[in-house]
């Protein structure tokens, strides 16, 4: 097939169904636009930064099985750290509107993030509520058992960005080995801008070969929020934190006109 196929993946930042004013209208639909390719969007609100992954793999894998010889780009989003994976067998999704749909390689995983509060370390060094909450969406009894508040509180507990950071960067690495593999181009870059962290062996070993792939940006130093917030965006909500705010289609097309396109062709992958 001659024209492209714009894969994209990642949380409500590039969900275009999140706002009715984004519908169609987020970055992948302004490069699916610029290239004249077709737009595959499979980004779900509260994605974690494995899911992201783990479907996106899926998916690369299943379309070039699709589509032998067409050209595939995929623009990776990334998500909060904070959040994680949860296998529940008794999953049952309720489908409440358009903007998560029930895709079969979702499989039971859910997204768990343990608290949606900024001051939930000092919440739970002083015993109280840390406000774990899950979407309307999802049925289950065990998600709503005293078992998943002793989760939520250990896990926050336990909760380290050096071992998030490193299992991202061993995914990235495997993806990425994947997308060559395959012959599938992309891109990757936070949403919002991940935590500046110290040396650590791993850690550092892991940053060394990602920073030289120029596909993927630095996590700790680039993030679509911050680009937009910088470049005197107005988010749609969030007003007060501008850096995890969701912004509105003018910055998408700004993002996809002045940065991915951009280094598409800085990468010779268009």
């Amino acid at each position: 097939m001659s024209s492209p196929l714009i894969y994209a993946n990642g949380c409500s930042y590039s969900n275009s169904s999140y706002y009715p004013d984004l519908n169609g209208k987020v970055h992948a639909d302004y490069v699916g636009e610029t290239l004249n390719g077709f737009v595959l969007n499979k980004s779900i609100c509260g994605s974690n930064n494995r899911r992201i992954i783990r479907t996106s793999l899926h998916d690369i894998i299943h379309q070039r099985q699709l589509n032998p010889k067409q050209k595939i780009i995929a623009l990776i989003s990334l998500s909060f750290e904070i959040r994680s994976d949860l296998w529940v067998d008794d999953l049952i999704i309720n489908q409440v509107d358009d903007i998560t749909p029930d895709y079969p390689e979702e499989s039971q995983f859910v997204t768990h993030q343990f608290s949606a509060l900024t001051d939930w370390r000092e919440r739970l060094l002083l015993g109280k509520p840390i406000d774990t909450s899950w979407p309307k969406r999802i049925q289950s009894e065990m998600l709503r058992s005293k078992f998943s508040t002793h989760l939520s509180r250990a896990k926050a507990f336990f909760f380290s960005p050096y071992a998030e950071r490193i299992n991202l960067l061993t995914d990235l690495l495997m993806f990425t080995a994947v997308c060559k593999q395959y012959n599938i181009n992309y891109l990757i870059f936070q949403a919002p801008v991940a935590q500046q962290l110290n040396d650590e062996y791993l850690l550092d070993f892991f940053k060394d070969q990602i920073a030289k792939d120029l596909r993927i940006f630095n996590l700790e130093t680039f993030g679509f929020l911050n680009w937009a917030h910088e470049q005197k965006f107005i988010p749609l909500d969030m007003l007060d934190n501008p850096t995890i705010g969701h912004y509105n289609s003018d910055a998408h097309k700004a993002f996809a006109d002045q940065v991915l396109i951009p280094k598409l062709k800085e990468t010779k992958q268009i």
